[in-house]
């Protein structure tokens, strides 16, 4: 595990890429409702593992675990509760045999490159009060669970993400910072095009009381395409000009077709949009739903440009 201020030392030095989708990769031609189920089966496993080397090809610096409905409220709802600790720590695995044999196969040299596993940790799938049933405590204790587990098995980081409510992801980090003061934390959080969560969390609003909780990069994923998010970064940024940011939008909009879904945003319209990011100075860059490595692959020579 790397510490913070190595982390953050490396984040002044270079951008470093992350992946992008796990979830939309996973459920393709399946009939699969939680992807993470699919870390609890060898043939499961298995294809995960090719997706994070799919990633790891493209350029990835980051990976993240398949653990996006991991914590105990979503698995719940998917029926999948009591298998909490086994989902978390086989998904850890996988992302290390991964880099593993993207290491041995390749005949690479580690020296080269440095990879990081991030745990992913997504939204409990339930409102905090006032609004909903979930209380402060319960929720910082809902993610202390999982992200538990995550630092057990060995992440190098914690990625909270896709959160709607500031102070669900307020929670987040409390629980990430109650396990650990060392461990990188990255959140960042998913906004219409307004620039407003679905709660009422303004883009501009949300950097600042992010780091005084302990998070490490902010930032913004899913729900918009490239080109949309292009405003929420420019928000973000002239709210805090020396904050490090994260960046990972959707592939476009979804589209049904034939039965089957697919995203808008080709791979080069995505990396012509984020090359448009670069002005603003962000540490991490991405992508979420509908991307796939051919999209990391272009966003990987944006960068290195």
């Amino acid at each position: 595990m790397i510490e913070r201020k190595d982390f953050l030392s490396l984040l002044e030095r270079r951008i470093l890429l992350s992946d992008g989708a796990m979830g939309t990769m996973l459920l393709r031609g399946t009939n699969v409702r939680c992807p993470d189920i699919l870390n609890l089966d060898k043939d499961g496993i298995k294809r995960v593992i090719n997706v994070h080397i799919a990633y790891l090809e493209a350029g990835s610096d980051i990976i993240q675990t398949n653990t996006f409905s991991s914590n105990p409220s979503k698995l719940q709802s998917c029926g999948l509760d009591s298998e909490l600790e086994l989902i978390n720590k086989n998904a850890v695995m996988a992302a290390k045999e991964a880099i593993s044999i993207y290491f041995k196969d390749r005949e690479r040299d580690k020296s080269d490159k440095t990879i990081f596993v991030a745990g992913n940790i997504g939204p409990t799938g339930k409102l905090l009060e006032p609004f909903g049933p979930l209380t402060h405590a319960e929720t910082v204790d809902i993610f202390a669970k999982q992200i538990e587990v995550l630092l057990l098995s060995g992440v190098d980081l914690i990625l909270i993400e896709t959160m709607m409510d500031l102070n669900e992801a307020l929670a987040g980090i409390e629980a990430a910072r109650k396990i650990s003061d060392k461990i990188p934390v990255l959140c960042t959080m998913t906004f219409g095009e307004n620039g407003v969560t679905m709660m009422g969390n303004k883009a501009e609003d949300v950097i600042r009381p992010l780091l005084e909780a302990g998070c490490d990069v902010a930032g913004a994923n899913c729900s918009l395409g490239s080109d949309k998010m292009l405003e929420i970064v420019a928000k973000m940024r002239s709210s805090n000009p020396e904050a490090k940011l994260m960046f990972q939008p959707n592939a476009g909009l979804p589209i049904l077709r034939d039965g089957e879904t697919f995203y808008s945003e080709t791979p080069e319209f995505m990396a012509s949009n984020i090359k448009k990011y670069l002005p603003y100075k962000p540490s991490i860059l991405g992508a979420c739903c509908g991307s796939t490595p051919e999209h990391i692959r272009r966003i990987s020579e944006v960068i290195e440009k």
